[in-house]
């Protein structure tokens, strides 16, 4: 029932590993990449001098999640045998609608600029004349979501740990990326074989450059009040969320719930958060501070110290967590027999059957009217790994 809830309330159809559309507008990274419409499906003169990896490198396994523009595979590097997540995006279906390239063009390039142990890493983003391919991290304890529909809540010690890794992520996309998330919630934290927290699903996210934004898009539930009122926002929009989260980690539910979009986003904009009696006042006080509907009043707002010295966080060692120290235990920690049975992903999609690399397809040529300029991607500190 905890599943359907969350999946009846989504603004738009996704599958597990984050595949859901939403619209986003043109913009620059790090002033190198100006990423618009036009001209995406144009000749490109990508170079040709290192390896460039095709669908028929990857042998497809499971099925990890689906929706309505793709799916996610678990499919095997055939070289070197590795397991990746490899996340497909029909172009016949894309073009449909203008913003879902854009979308596609805004979570490949965000991702190359990204390097954070709490975010999903990329590894080769390529095409055919058919699809559009991105090769990712598999991240094999599946969502944070699945875990917490078992568990139902998770204590204040669980909690503030997974809260906190993504405290690390955000802030992170947000100091060194210049980027808004815009769609944190428990479908999109996955987490690794040894229980740390992983962010993933970037085609929401938004880069800033000092400019707010002012697009309508995320799931509803974790919908900060300045981007339902169409008001520009900013940052402070994930710290919305990630009360949110905290809020469903620690109840079972989101904040603010409803039969519908509508009266879930009249609730946000109008009601006072109903706190459960079992809550702690460290719990409660960092809720109230990160669900004001003030942004500027906002915890966090410029200035992520104000998080992390919570008191909710007292048990947290902030420095051996960026460090990813090994020393550190995460409290969940996900059973796998085998990497290859996806045994942390919803059944739904893992029993679906896999259809086979489609064989004759021309590997993305560049005089194909669909070909994406520039869309061409290698990660090349694992391309060096992979070539010792």
């Amino acid at each position: 029932m905890t599943a359907l809830r969350r999946r009846a309330n989504s603004l738009s159809p996704s599958g597990n590993f984050g595949i859901s559309m939403s619209s986003t507008h043109s913009f620059k990274l790090g002033s190198s990449l100006d990423v618009g419409i036009d001209g995406l499906f144009v000749s490109s003169l990508e170079g040709r001098a290192h390896y460039k990896p095709r669908p028929a490198d990857f042998e497809p396994i499971k099925v990890l999640g689906r929706g309505a523009f793709g799916k996610v595979l678990l499919v095997r590097e055939i070289a070197t045998g590795r397991l990746f997540a490899q996340k497909q995006l029909k172009k016949a279906t894309m073009i449909v609608e203008n913003k879902n390239v854009e979308r596609t063009m805004n979570e490949k390039s965000i991702l190359e600029a990204v390097r954070h142990p709490n975010i999903v890493k990329l590894y080769y983003a390529f095409q055919d004349n058919h699809k559009v391919y991105l090769i990712l991290e598999y991240v094999e304890g599946g969502e944070l979501f699945s875990h917490l529909a078992q568990e139902r809540i998770l204590s204040e010690t669980k909690a503030a740990f997974y809260v906190a890794e993504m405290v690390l992520g955000l802030h992170h996309l947000h100091q060194n990326v210049g980027v808004v998330y815009r769609d944190l919630k428990p479908e999109n934290c996955l987490l690794d074989r040894d229980g740390h927290l992983v962010l993933t699903d970037f085609g929401l996210s938004k880069v800033s450059e000092d400019d707010k934004c002012t697009t309508l898009t995320g799931t509803p539930q974790y919908m900060a009040p300045e981007i339902l009122q169409g008001k520009p926002y900013d940052y402070a929009v994930d710290w919305w969320s990630l009360g949110c989260v905290c809020f469903d980690l620690l109840t079972g539910s989101p904040p603010f719930t409803g039969n519908n979009h509508k009266r879930i986003m009249e609730k946000i904009l109008k009601d006072k958060v109903k706190f459960p009696f079992y809550l702690s006042a460290d719990a409660k006080d960092l809720l109230i501070r990160l669900l004001r509907k003030e942004p500027s009043k906002r915890l966090g707002d410029n200035n992520i110290e104000t998080i992390k010295n919570h008191r909710f966080f007292r048990k947290i060692d902030w420095k051996l967590l960026e460090a990813h120290d090994p020393s550190l235990e995460p409290p969940i920690l996900p059973i796998i027999t085998d990497p290859i049975l996806a045994e942390n992903f919803d059944r739904e999609f893992t029993d679906m059957a896999i259809s086979p690399v489609a064989q004759g397809f021309l590997e993305g040529r560049e005089d194909n009217p669909l070909h994406l300029n520039g869309f061409s991607y290698t990660n090349e500190s694992y391309l060096e790994s992979r070539c010792k």
